[in-house]
């Protein structure tokens, strides 16, 4: 599997995987939104599916009509994998119509743009989704605290035990504690997916915790 990758090391950037079998297309969407975006791309229905099982991103561009494996197969095998399934989709399709865009929205997508797209347009319906999924994976994971309330975090305890973290780890650390998943804390602290697994996992060994229920129990009153 040949994946291509720009600007993966930016933990900054928010991660888009663009999926569709025009390799033009993908190249012109890496240069589209590589200054903004790291981006990721799949040739095939079944190559996202492998790249997904190892990476999740914040976003994904799928086109709808490819070979073995179109758009929404794709989009319903996404939906099985847990850490992905609330991740927004855009369809992407050089099909016109409300009947096809309905189709789209109706299965599920987030988004549904026609080929071929202004770089503009793209780009800022990608930022609109991002933050709609923000608020909405916020909103879920504050009524998880609410309805999760026998949780009594000791803030001063907390603070007094991360002392051996950076900035950076502590900054998650204390989301972890508050019920955050890993995905929500990208969005809050405008990291990527990747980079706050690895932060996540850097705190496990210095806290020497394995799970992070191990870690709120830490800072229990």
């Amino acid at each position: 599997m040949t994946v291509i990758t720009a600007d993966s090391n930016n933990a900054e950037k928010n991660s888009v995987l663009v999926i569709d079998d025009d390799t033009m297309l993908l190249r012109v969407a890496e240069i589209m939104l590589g200054e903004i975006f790291s981006v990721s791309v799949a040739r095939s229905g079944a190559q996202a599916m492998a790249l997904l099982s190892e990476f999740v991103p914040d976003i994904i561009l799928l086109d709808v009509n490819m070979p073995d494996m179109d758009g929404y197969e794709v989009l319903e095998r996404i939906g099985d994998i847990e850490e992905a399934e609330d991740v927004p989709v855009i369809f992407l399709t050089g099909r016109s119509g409300s009947e096809e865009e309905l189709k789209g929205l109706h299965s599920g997508a987030a988004d549904y743009i026609t080929k071929p797209f202004v770089k503009e347009v793209l780009i800022a319906r990608i930022k609109l989704r991002l933050e709609s999924g923000r608020q909405r994976r916020q909103l879920s994971s504050l009524m998880k605290n609410i309805k999760d309330n026998g949780w009594n975090i000791d803030r001063d305890k907390m603070d007094s035990m991360l002392v051996c973290l950076t900035d950076t780890e502590k900054k998650v650390a204390r989301l972890v504690a508050l019920g955050y998943g890993n995905r929500e804390i990208a969005q809050e602290l405008n990291y990527s997916y990747e980079y706050v697994k690895k932060v996540t996992k850097v705190i496990f060994g210095k806290m020497q915790v394995g799970s992070r229920s191990e870690l709120r129990r830490l800072f229990t009153a």
